[in-house]
């Protein structure tokens, strides 16, 4: 299940964007394409707040209204790379002679794409649970998500067209992109013994009927070695199976790699990092004390207060 692992759901979004034209908000005498009208909206719309200068400005993302999301990103593509000419062998082109004149096919968009991508907490990959994120962004962010679903095909006009707008337009997100994992995940290691023990009982069998058909020339032995052929067929398609199976199981979650644990992480490493700094020289008496007014006044235990507020980059 790519879309989902370590506790995160990793959503791709391709919306289609409208092809037909638009009156200019800015002014209704002018007529644009809805994918540059698009543009605008996406242009005018906050992102996070990743210096003091935009912090003292306020205007937060407005994914930060929802404490469950770590990224998010909407993006326009209005159509896709040319990666160059299809490669060709040498040797054949030198021996069929001059080539005749051909073009290679390019890949085309039919119309430009919004691309929307998001990575958030859910408590598996199942339909339900993407389902119950869109509509909590729906509820904080509608109006944003209004003017910007409104220049798409299959506009979006309340949460339940949200939610079946989205979940037509996923595509299946195959590399996601998780690093909370500390050191190696708790993972129960795969029983090889029990999953190879089917083909090797089965190779035992053809083993035996080979060596009974080579002596006795007796038509039992060679149904028993086809029997033990057959058998480590389908043994080694178990322990594929089997294989294929665990590994496609996902990560469990990391400690603390839900949303208010990661920001409760960062700001405990800001503020320990201004400790450190402000205790250099202190005797043990009074780095005694003062770490421990540093446990009472940043709670590390507690990831709901104080912690990083959502949506700000701090160093």
């Amino acid at each position: 299940m790519p879309n989902f692992d370590g506790g995160h759901y990793f959503l791709t979004t391709l919306i289609p964007v409208r092809t037909d034209l638009v009156a200019d908000p800015r002014s209704t005498a002018m007529i644009i394409s809805h994918v540059h009208a698009l543009r605008q909206v996406l242009i005018a719309l906050p992102t996070a707040l990743q210096t003091p200068a935009t912090e003292r400005i306020g205007q937060n993302s407005p994914f930060a209204r929802n404490r469950a999301t770590h990224f998010a990103r909407f993006t326009v593509m209005d159509d896709v790379a040319f990666n160059g000419r299809g490669q060709r062998d040498p040797i054949k082109v030198a021996l069929a002679g001059p080539e005749p004149h051909t073009r290679d096919t390019v890949d085309r968009l039919p119309f430009p794409y919004l691309m929307f991508v998001a990575d958030f907490d859910a408590a598996d990959g199942s339909p339900e649970a993407l389902a119950t994120w869109l509509r909590d962004i729906w509820a904080v962010m509608a109006p944003e998500l209004r003017d910007i679903l409104s220049h798409c095909q299959g506009d979006a006009t309340d949460a339940d067209s949200f939610v079946s707008l989205i979940t037509r337009c996923q595509v299946e997100t195959t590399m996601p992109f998780n690093d909370y994992w500390p050191g190696a995940p708790p993972l129960s290691p795969l029983p090889l013994k029990q999953v190879l023990a089917p083909a090797g009982v089965a190779a035992l069998v053809f083993v035996v009927g080979l060596i009974g058909m080579m002596l006795a020339h007796h038509h039992g032995w060679r149904l028993l070695m086809l029997l033990g052929l057959a058998g480590i067929v389908v043994g080694l398609w178990y322990a594929y199976r089997e294989v294929m199976t665990k590994g496609a199981l996902p990560f469990p979650p990391a400690p603390g790699a839900d949303l208010p644990g990661v920001l409760k992480a960062l700001y405990l490493q800001q503020r320990f990092t201004s400790f450190a700094i402000d205790t250099q020289g202190k005797d043990d008496a009074a780095l005694h004390a003062a770490f421990g007014d540093f446990l009472r006044d940043h709670k590390p235990e507690d990831t709901a207060a104080p912690t990083q507020p959502p949506g700000v980059v701090r160093a």
